[in-house]
């Protein structure tokens, strides 16, 4: 039960991070800004001390977006 409690948790703050900076972008008017997954990983770790995989930052970041109405293709690939 502890480990469904501490998974949940962890799946929340990987969300919140990535929504924050698909929320970012939906400020700027130009359309080409994509979401840079780092920015997800960075700040996840910042605001909530875990590290997270590629995979799991490009699975949130891509919710997110959906989540917001934006298509797949404005998660930045290339650094």
């Amino acid at each position: 039960m502890l480990k469904k409690r501490e998974a949940n948790r962890r799946h929340r703050q990987i969300m919140a991070a990535a929504r924050h900076e698909v929320d970012t972008i939906s400020l700027i008017t130009d359309d080409s800004i994509q979401a840079n997954p780092r920015h997800v990983a960075v700040l996840a770790y910042g605001r909530y001390q875990i590290r997270v995989t590629a995979e799991e930052v490009i699975d949130a970041l891509g919710a997110a977006l959906v989540e917001r109405g934006f298509g797949l293709d404005r998660i930045r690939t290339t650094d």
